[in-house]
């Protein structure tokens, strides 16, 4: 059966395909062993093994002609399926995964490989692209378990208003409790995520969370009297996110099942997003608008910026990258962008939000500036759930009582 990675879970004695049978899938082994085999005079006959980092059946890629040989899983594997229309689209992207399994292919055909492990003998490129792939499949299959463990943690980085210092809401960033390496931050898996697909169900699975953690974040906000109005979260998702057919409708089902509001919840992109299929990318966001959610341009000057698709991408508040703050008590070029930014963000009607915040006198000069919200570590660093709900409701409308309180948010 498939999961959500589109790796194929095959147990052991599963057959995979008979001999004779016409077919263009090949198949790269993620974990366990397959047997090749042949039957003859009613007895069956092994041919070959292939371990994980194999690639088989390859050969219906190039003739589509009727199997050779029959398929068995002689151990629990994973699988990673192979098609012509995969290869034939995909091959361009630099997908590492596609790209092991083509040079494989193409130097088995040419005779100098047997296995994808001799493609490090191969003098080709190929080399690296199965080192990316290999590295990309096991946080695939790590990942996916990591979920069925619950050993992602949601971490909440405040947002607040910088003319009162009134929390408004929070960024969900997540943590990964890795039973070998530890505390993983985002930068540490994320990126692999992405490359692998699994991305889709990381988010999925922080949605779920947040939709379970948000009642407790919203009720310590309500009785906390720093607060004016309800808190907002802010959740990342990625473009692969975005492709996914009924996306926006899955999102806004799992934050209703558990009874939060759409209105409250805001979805971060980064302009990266925007560079392949556009198009498809404004249409799912436009549907997450008309469910009620709200959309967020994360690192707001750093990648594809355009005025051209400010006018044309659904969005409601411009995240300006953390740089820029770094750069305005010293560099009047940045404060200038940041200002540019400010007044832009109101002309067309967009809630402006500073990122990387951690001096007062950042938060003065951007509150003289007229930016509404700010982000950074003078108002806290990301913290689990249950500090998070400690820091709402102890918070107060002015910095001095917060810092005694959380001294560390003042370091960086």
């Amino acid at each position: 059966m498939y999961g959500s990675s589109g790796l194929l879970f095959a147990p052991s004695g599963s057959v995979l395909f008979i001999e004779g049978d016409c077919a263009s899938t090949a198949y790269l082994i993620v974990r366990g062993r397959v047997e090749l085999f042949i039957v003859r005079a009613g007895r069956k006959q092994v041919v070959a093994e292939r371990q994980a980092g194999d690639i088989f059946g390859e050969v219906a890629l190039v003739d589509e002609g009727p199997r050779a040989i029959s398929a068995i899983s002689a151990d629990d594997c994973e699988l990673l399926v192979v098609t012509r229309e995969q290869i034939s689209t995909r091959i361009a992207e630099a997908d590492p995964v596609l790209r092991l399994c083509l040079g494989i292919l193409l130097e088995r055909l040419r005779g100098t490989v047997s296995s994808a492990s001799d493609a490090f003998a191969v003098p080709s490129a190929w080399a690296d692209h199965f080192v990316a792939a290999r590295e990309i499949l096991s946080l695939d299959v790590q990942l996916h378990r990591a979920i069925e463990r619950n050993e992602l943690e949601l971490f909440f980085q405040p947002i607040v208003r910088l003319a009162t210092r009134q929390l408004a809401g929070l960024e969900v960033l997540l943590r990964w409790h890795h039973p070998q390496r530890g505390l993983l931050q985002p930068c540490d898996f994320i990126p692999l995520a992405e490359a692998s697909g699994v991305i889709t169900a990381v988010t999925t699975y922080c949605l779920q969370k947040v939709a379970r953690q948000f009642p407790s974040l919203m009720a310590a906000g309500l009785s906390n009297a720093g607060a004016v109005e309800p808190l907002f979260v802010s959740v990342n998702v990625s473009a692969a996110d975005l492709h996914q057919d009924r996306f926006a409708s899955r999102a806004v089902s799992i934050l209703c099942s558990a009874g939060v509001d759409p209105r409250h919840v805001k979805l971060e992109v980064t302009e990266s997003v925007l560079i392949k299929d556009a198009e498809r990318c404004v249409r799912t966001l436009d549907q997450c608008r008309d469910h009620g959610l709200q959309i967020a341009i994360d690192d707001f000057g750093t990648g594809y910026s355009s005025l051209n698709y400010l006018n044309t991408l659904p969005m409601d508040i411009l995240k300006i990258d953390r740089t820029f703050a770094g750069s305005l008590m010293s560099d009047t070029a940045g404060r200038k962008i940041i200002g540019a930014v400010v007044s832009l963000g109101a002309e067309l009607d967009l809630t402006v939000v500073a990122e990387g915040v951690e001096e007062e006198a950042q938060a003065d000069m951007l509150t003289a500036m007229g930016c509404e919200l700010g982000q950074g570590f003078l108002f806290g660093r990301p913290r689990n759930l249950l500090e998070t709900l400690r820091l709402i409701r102890r918070w107060r409308a002015n910095v001095p009582d917060l810092v005694e309180e959380w001294p560390e948010a003042r370091r960086a």
